[in-house]
């Protein structure tokens, strides 16, 4: 289940707006970083990919995965899962984002759990609405227990 296979800690509501997507890149990693999951740099490379590759990571109208490349500083898998109070401009022609699931993979492979359950949810848009609304931690936790 999604719910056990994603650290709570990883999970937030962001009670500020964020102006700059690399502002926003930034305050999602530092949750991986605190928790031992990427090094210190992983922000950077994520925002340099962005420059060099555009925002290949905007999935659909109002959700974005930023990730970098294991290399990058990623210490071991894992996914965060944060909701900005307005919507995010990377500059995708899908529009803005402001659910972001920032994602930290060590190899191709062993997210594929994490981004199957994922996606189950994300199938729905009633899903997507109540996260794009969501006001609480607890409110996103109650929302992935299903999955």
């Amino acid at each position: 289940m999604l719910y056990d296979l994603i650290d709570h800690d990883l999970i937030d509501v962001v009670n500020h707006n964020s102006d700059a997507w690399e502002d926003a890149v930034k305050t999602t990693t530092s949750y991986l970083e605190k928790k031992g999951y990427v090094t210190a740099n992983y922000a950077e490379a994520i925002i340099q990919s962005t420059y060099d590759n555009g925002p290949y990571y905007v999935l659909c109208p109002g959700i974005a995965m930023p990730h970098a490349r294991p290399e990058a500083g990623v210490l071991k898998t894992g996914l965060g899962i944060h909701i900005f109070p307005t919507a995010i401009e990377f500059g995708s022609d899908l529009g803005p984002a402001n659910i972001l699931l920032t994602l930290a993979a060590t190899d191709p492979d062993t997210h594929i759990e994490v981004i199957q359950a994922l996606s189950e949810m994300l199938v729905d848009e009633e899903n997507i609405a109540r996260l794009t609304a969501a006001t609480s931690k607890n409110e996103v936790l109650d929302i992935i227990k299903a999955y």
